[in-house]
């Protein structure tokens, strides 16, 4: 071949060889620059997602719009057709129950055989009133086995063998648990429509990454609802509290010769013991001391119904023992059975020196006598409260007579004193707290008061107060 052609030859091929390595360079670079657009709107679509979560949970709009804001957002992230959040049941562990839909979303549970083939309309109003398992089916077990899937066709899909409706065929879906540390919350699934390309692996990896901030804001979320629920519930027992107190005496009445004195202390913010002085008529006044098994709000309840029927039964009877059998018969049946009232009730009498006690299964009221500088249990029987019909009640529940001298005191306390304990384990105790009123009792009803609040503080040191503390103190003139 004469060298002008080979020339020419060489010249053409490596002319041709330079366009095309130059062409595939320029389509090379088109292509990295695509990629980058599309990696730069993919970083602004979570961006904006995580921005909308933020405002939500900076605006605290609440669980409901935090959860169609996620589904929303990580549809578009991902740019999935739809998206579903399922929440662990927090009645059922074993339940994910719809928390949020977005509009059109098919199903991703086990359909009944009657809703194959319904309109999109229908299938939206099953999926938002149904619950799934939380250890089968496609949601349950991404749940159970906390790993993250991506699938094929539905309809073939390893991970799916529930029944679908006509319009499921040839979808595909990823779904991932919610979860933050050890707290799992729920699960998520985006769905790509039947007849689109299936989701890629980096598509995948973006829906796992959605995933996992969805899973802190959704605890952070929680934890703020929780706080705030509990905020709210301590300011309705504060509330509570304060009506109780009202409830509870102001001052103790005028009878004669006899001085009274009380206090209430609730362990806790409401209380179930409960004192009370009822004028009974022009010469006679009832004192009550009761004590409802259990603390807290319940117990604060029974109280409450307990007072009530004291007040509106011993009206017009002077045996207390008459009208706690009144009052037993009216709260059989009414409270539960792992719930009784013990309680004493006295009757003074300003003409006559005899007080009348009748005692329901209540600790035994202490009389100091002046005279002689000893400490007396009285013991009358007596049933609680609630425990029986009446039968047994009125059987055992007697009226019990007994007189109170110039300067003699009575004690009557509920269990919150004597079963006080300090840092060592050690309850305050029967002989202390003998010992506390018979020093105490000279000086009259009210330094009785102070001497068991000092003594009882004093004993439990930094001990919190285990039990409600209610003690009425009456000193006879």
């Amino acid at each position: 071949m004469p060298p002008a052609v080979t020339f020419l030859l060489g010249f053409l091929t490596a002319t041709a060889v330079a366009w095309f390595l130059r062409r595939r360079g320029m389509k090379r670079i088109r292509g990295l620059e695509q990629e980058n657009q599309e990696l730069l709107t993919e970083e602004s679509r979570m961006f904006s997602f995580l921005h909308e979560i933020g405002e939500n949970l900076a605006h605290d709009r609440g669980l409901r719009r935090l959860h169609e804001d996620i589904v929303n957002g990580v549809a578009r992230v991902v740019g999935a057709d739809s998206t579903a959040l399922y929440m662990l049941d927090s009645r059922n562990s074993g339940l994910l129950v719809p928390a949020a839909l977005t509009r059109n979303c098919p199903s991703v549970i086990e359909l009944p055989e009657r809703l194959l083939g319904e309109s999109n309309a229908t299938l939206h109003s099953y999926l938002l009133l149904t619950a799934t398992s939380a250890s089968e089916g496609l949601l349950g077990r991404c749940y159970a086995t906390q790993a993250a899937a991506i699938t094929g066709p539905l309809a073939v899909g390893p991970h799916w063998s529930g029944k679908l409706a006509a319009s499921q065929a040839g979808m595909s879906i990823m779904v991932a648990p919610v979860t933050t540390g050890s707290r799992r919350l729920g699960v998520i699934a985006a769905i790509q429509d039947a007849g689109k390309e299936p989701f890629t692996a980096h598509e995948f990896e973006v829906f796992r990454s959605a995933a996992e901030q969805c899973a802190f804001a959704l605890a952070s979320a929680m934890t703020q609802q929780e706080a705030m629920d509990k905020r709210r519930i301590e300011e309705e027992l504060r509330s509570a509290s304060e009506v109780q107190r009202i409830l509870l005496p102001q001052k103790a009445p005028e009878l004669g010769d006899y001085l009274i004195a009380a206090t209430n202390t609730p362990a806790k913010v409401m209380s179930g013991d409960y004192y009370d002085f009822i004028l009974l008529d022009e010469d006679h006044a009832g004192v009550v001391i009761a004590d409802v098994s259990g603390k807290g709000f319940p117990a604060s309840l029974v109280m409450a119904t307990c007072r009530a029927l004291v007040r509106g039964l011993a009206l017009g009877e002077l045996s207390p023992a008459a009208a706690l059998s009144r009052v037993n018969r009216k709260l059989w049946g009414d409270v539960r059975e792992d719930m009784f009232i013990s309680l004493a009730y006295l009757v003074l009498d300003r003409r006559s020196p005899d007080i009348v006690m009748a005692r329901a299964g209540h600790d035994a009221p202490l009389l100091y006598s002046k005279r002689t500088g000893e400490v007396t249990a009285l013991k009358p029987p007596g049933l609680a409260l609630g425990v029986d019909s009446g039968k047994v009640f009125d059987r055992v529940t007697r009226d019990h007579t007994f007189v109170m001298e110039s300067g003699d005191c009575l004690l009557l306390y509920t269990d919150g004193v004597n079963e006080a304990v300090n840092s060592e384990g050690d309850e305050f105790g029967m002989e202390l707290l003998t010992e506390t009123f018979r020093k105490a009792a000279p000086g009259g009803a009210q330094a009785v008061l102070d001497a068991f609040n000092e003594a009882v503080k004093t004993f439990a040191g930094s001990q919190p107060q285990h039990d409600d503390i209610t003690i009425i103190a009456v000193q006879k003139k």
